[in-house]
């Protein structure tokens, strides 16, 4: 079900499912240091550091097959960027201007390939001696769009679809150091389940909760230490996210006791699944 960068849908109900969570930028932005940037459409922002508009016109040539053959990227009337996208299958280009501060303006360049899969994901900044943009991020599988910018922070939403417990969408946020975005922590308690946002029944209203119900008994562990164990048809909440070198856990409460559960498992039983109902509604 997934890609090697973020490993989204296959099917059209995916394709719509993504646009909404993950790639609706003009819904989603909640801070006005963030604009979209129209392809073929210049924009006037400060991305030289020097607190005064620059132009920046993003441009893309395409192949017979409507595949994108090559992306520009133009500050000033001048080539800061080209990318050379033959071989990857790309539709279309999304573009995000952030302002964290007069210091620290960024691009990001999101490339979209098939059933919406984002194919290339990376944030820039802009080189004044060299005028030309370079990378500043190392974003895994599961980044999204940035959401929020601010003096010392810069936010960006996250998915994935663990088989385990369905899709899940969370934020993450980020500071600049050494001329690198860097994550401030790798857990987060912003993660929601999104599966139950397009049914009406029973376990729609838990999953709008973070509430699973358990269909086997299940351990949860604090570390290898085995926290507690569930028994089948008993309702637990999903509370965190943790990610650990592209390895996901999430945390459970049951009654009072937390404990942790790891997801994406390459030898996830989807006869024996975890909880109930999550299977018939994964994506792809």
């Amino acid at each position: 079900m997934k890609n090697a960068i973020f490993k989204l849908f296959k099917v059209t109900f995916s394709f719509i499912f993504t646009l909404i969570m993950c790639l609706s930028f003009s819904t989603l932005t909640n801070a006005a240091s963030v604009k979209n940037i129209p392809v073929k459409k210049t924009l006037s922002a400060d991305i030289t550091g020097d607190g005064k508009s620059d132009k920046i016109l993003i441009t893309t040539s395409t192949d017979k097959d409507c595949f994108i053959k090559k992306l520009k990227v133009k500050v000033n009337n001048k080539v800061a960027f080209t990318k050379n996208c033959t071989n990857d299958n790309i539709h279309s280009f999304t573009a995000r201007y952030a302002k964290m501060s007069n210091k620290n303006e960024l691009l990001q360049l999101m490339g979209i390939g098939d059933n919406d899969y984002i194919v290339f994901n990376q944030i820039y900044k802009y080189n004044n001696k060299s005028k030309k943009l370079y990378s500043v991020s190392k974003l895994d599988y599961t980044a999204c769009e940035i959401v929020s910018a601010k003096k010392n922070l810069l936010t960006l939403r996250h998915g994935d679809q663990p088989a385990e417990t369905g899709w899940l969408n969370w934020k993450m946020n980020y500071k600049f150091r050494n001329n690198k975005l860097v994550l401030t922590s790798t857990t987060t308690s912003t993660v929601k389940s999104i599966i139950g946002n397009y049914h009406n029944d029973s376990y729609s209203k838990l999953f709008r909760k973070n509430i699973f119900v358990t269909a086997k008994k299940l351990r949860f562990y604090n570390g290898s230490k085995l926290a507690f164990t569930v028994p089948k048809g008993k309702q637990v909440t999903l509370k965190k996210l943790t990610l650990s070198k592209n390895t996901m856990y999430l945390q459970f409460q049951y009654g009072k006791k937390t404990g942790w559960l790891r997801v994406n498992n390459k030898d996830y039983n989807y006869e024996s699944p975890y909880f109930k109902v999550v299977s018939r509604r994964l994506a792809g």
